[in-house]
């Protein structure tokens, strides 16, 4: 998809991943993220009450901007993206990143997008996203 023309209300993206416990490690480590919910089972487990470590935040965020950057063309920009958290995930598990897209703007070459991710657990984020054609 390169240009405007390739989008429409209601087209979605997706993109499947698995966190594994080696990388939510890594990626708190490389956050400055000292919560151990991320990387000590144990600690998560009986002194938070989860089920295991749990994915950061900030890769739910992560996920969905690649997502967007993957499938979106060169010649434009992430010019917005928001999301909270509402749900969680574990490793190990597939973690799912989508994009719908809600409005275009033929004349501002801009597509909004909700965007969020879902788990086994069911839905762990929900936001906005815009993109914008620059030429």
């Amino acid at each position: 998809m390169s240009h405007l023309d390739d989008f429409a209300v209601g087209d979605r993206l997706r993109l499947e991943k698995e966190p594994t416990r080696p990388q939510l490690f890594r990626f708190s480590a490389m956050t400055w993220n000292p919560h151990r919910i991320h990387y000590d089972a144990k600690y998560a487990r009986e002194v938070e009450g989860h089920p295991d470590v749990l994915v950061q935040a900030h890769l739910h965020g992560a996920s969905i901007q690649q997502l967007l950057l993957d499938r979106l063309p060169a010649e434009g920009r992430l010019a917005e993206l928001g999301w909270s958290n509402v749900g969680r995930a574990m490793p190990d598990e597939t973690l799912v990143a989508n994009a719908e897209v809600t409005a275009i703007d033929e004349n501002a070459g801009r597509i909004e997008f909700d965007v969020w991710t879902e788990s086994d657990d069911g839905r762990c984020a929900d936001g906005t996203a815009a993109f914008v054609f620059e030429e």
